[in-house]
């Protein structure tokens, strides 16, 4: 049976990540799906006692199973090994540590979510910023399958752009939620495609949504490693939990 992970942080092995926690309910609830936690182990030695720790961690909340990844062993490949269906973290306001799971992550094929202490956990009205790039059509299946299993309304952000590229990709999501038949919207944006997912992030909770849907970067230029990448800046100023997609070289071919 796939499960949602929930990372628990070596540095904070003492405390649960309880919005993560109540998120990862939510949607296990929903999708029917086991809650497993997941720690990664500086070595051997601690093996042992992060697998007892975490046993009596996970008899204190909703998880029903917990698992141990040594740190040398390949994450992405451990997480398809597992058939992991979504990833959740729960995150401060710390550029490193949100950029580390960031890097973790960048070969993941499924949904991995950043939350922090203070965010609300719903799924009722889901944003989704749509930039010029042609992968973010895949933004729309997830925001569908919100639609229907949440009846989450869906507001597509389209950015202030010259060219017709996003509008194209806007149309295509709403023919796909149109047949699903999930409510939702159109919002012009105020950025363009460079920055509508950050107007995203920081308008969502003044305008009552629960969670944005953002894509990460193809890849890091000098300017991601240097000031961050795009999806970092949207994290760290969301007033909500993130979702992030990874882009899909095998449906598109990712050039310009």
């Amino acid at each position: 049976m796939s499960q949602i992970f929930v990372f628990v942080d070596d540095t904070s092995m003492s405390s649960l990540p309880d919005v993560a926690l109540q998120m990862a309910a939510s949607l296990s609830k929903t999708y029917s799906k086991q809650i497993c936690l997941l720690a990664i182990s500086e070595s051997d030695s601690d093996f042992e006692s992060k697998s007892s720790l975490l046993s009596k961690l996970n008899a204190e909340c909703v998880a029903s199973d917990f698992r141990v990844l040594k740190k040398d062993e390949d994450f992405t490949e451990f997480m398809e090994q597992t058939e992991a269906s979504m990833l959740l973290f729960q995150v401060e306001d710390k550029r490193s540590q949100v950029m580390s799971y960031l890097k973790l992550c960048r070969g993941l094929r499924i949904p991995y979510f950043f939350c922090r202490a203070e965010h609300k956990v719903a799924f009722t009205n889901i944003l989704v910023p749509v930039t010029f790039l042609i992968e973010d059509r895949e933004k729309g299946p997830f925001a569908s399958s919100f639609g229907r299993f949440f009846s989450a309304r869906v507001t597509l952000l389209m950015p202030k752009d010259y060219g017709s590229r996003a509008q194209q990709t806007i149309d295509a999501i709403d023919v796909l939620l149109e047949k699903a038949g999930v409510v939702h919207d159109i919002m012009q944006g105020s950025k363009d495609s460079f920055k509508v997912e950050r107007e995203a992030s920081e308008v969502a909770l003044s305008k009552g949504y629960d969670l944005v849907i953002c894509s990460a970067s193809r890849e890091y230029g000098i300017d991601d490693i240097v000031f961050g990448p795009r999806e970092l800046k949207a994290i760290r100023k969301s007033s909500v939990p993130v979702m992030l997609i990874n882009p899909r070289s095998d449906l598109y071919t990712l050039c310009g």
